[in-house]
């Protein structure tokens, strides 16, 4: 919540130029799917007025419809219909899956791993206190019987069953490749939050939060599926090991009672052709430099 002005500013040509790079991607998802301009032109008058409702109070008073119209261009008589609870179309928070929970633990738990720190392949069942599928979802919960979950990770593309009756994991993360409304819902939620940090910074709140990447223009197409490769491996390394961090954190905060906040942690990796839109470096100060030492500068991959 912040006490803001009350006309808008007019936006610079940078910022223009990078909101139209970030809607690209946006825009053909959209066209992909049927979504015209009108669904979503009354979808972002919504979140203009929600936004400006929830953050730009007075006093911590909530605006007036004419101060919401000024603040977002959108019409008083649009404000008003869509600041009616009767009108609220904000979709219910869907919690994470049971399914997610598995996995998680299949991948983060010291037993249920190899020695290369890969999730093994379990069998159906064993005695106690060996490692199997059965013991792993009953850890867990036991009002979920492990053949009905089994054959949802089956239906999810998540896991698979060997031909010794064991069971596989497909995936070193909880991302089915066959429910969409599982990863759509992934995909707003992650999208949110590195979009949401990203403002975070670019406002200049604080502390600022991390936001990086590493970049290259001048690859080719082995080269791309060599750094993927390292990539994927060295996600597999880093999220096990913050998985058992978060967990001990998770039973300490609930002991406390301070539980409060919560996290998102990402990694993702991109390539597309280097004649795009999006390729082209930041701007930085024109100098003068030898042009062996400048190819090899551009040919480095970048951190910012």
């Amino acid at each position: 919540m912040r006490a803001s002005r009350s006309t808008p500013v007019t936006p610079d040509a940078e910022l223009l130029a990078a909101v139209e790079l970030v809607l690209r991607p946006l825009v053909r998802l959209f066209l992909e799917q049927g979504l015209v301009f009108g669904t979503v032109e009354e979808m972002l008058k919504a979140a203009y007025v929600r936004v400006a409702d929830a953050e730009y109070r007075l006093r911590d008073e909530p605006p007036t419809d004419s101060r919401v119209s000024v603040l977002t261009g959108v019409h008083r008589k649009d404000v008003r219909r869509l600041r009616d609870p009767a009108g609220e179309t904000s979709p219910a928070p869907v919690d994470l899956p049971f399914a997610s929970e598995v996995v998680t633990r299949w991948i983060s738990d010291d037993r249920y791993l190899d020695s290369r720190g890969a999730a093994r392949v379990l069998p159906r069942s064993a005695p106690a206190p060996a490692p199997s599928f059965d013991e792993l979802v009953a850890g867990i919960s036991t009002d979920v019987r492990p053949r009905v979950l089994l054959d949802e990770l089956v239906r999810l593309g998540v896991a698979a069953k060997t031909k010794d009756g064991g069971v596989e994991l497909l995936v070193s993360a909880f991302v089915p490749q066959k429910d969409r409304s599982q990863r759509l819902f992934w995909f707003g939620r992650n999208i949110h939050d590195h979009l949401a940090a990203c403002v975070h910074n670019l406002v200049d709140r604080r502390p600022p939060m991390m936001e990086q990447s590493v970049f290259s223009f001048e690859l080719s197409d082995a080269s791309v599926e060599q750094v993927a490769e390292l990539t994927r491996n060295e996600w597999k390394n880093v999220v096990g090991r913050l998985i058992r961090a978060l967990g001990e954190c998770e039973e300490r905060d609930r002991l406390s009672g301070e539980t409060s906040r919560r996290m998102n942690i990402g990694m993702y990796f991109f390539h597309e052709s280097a004649d795009s839109p999006a390729s082209h470096g930041p701007p930085r100060p024109r100098r003068r430099a030898p042009a062996a030492s400048a190819a090899r500068t551009r040919s480095q991959g970048r951190s910012r």
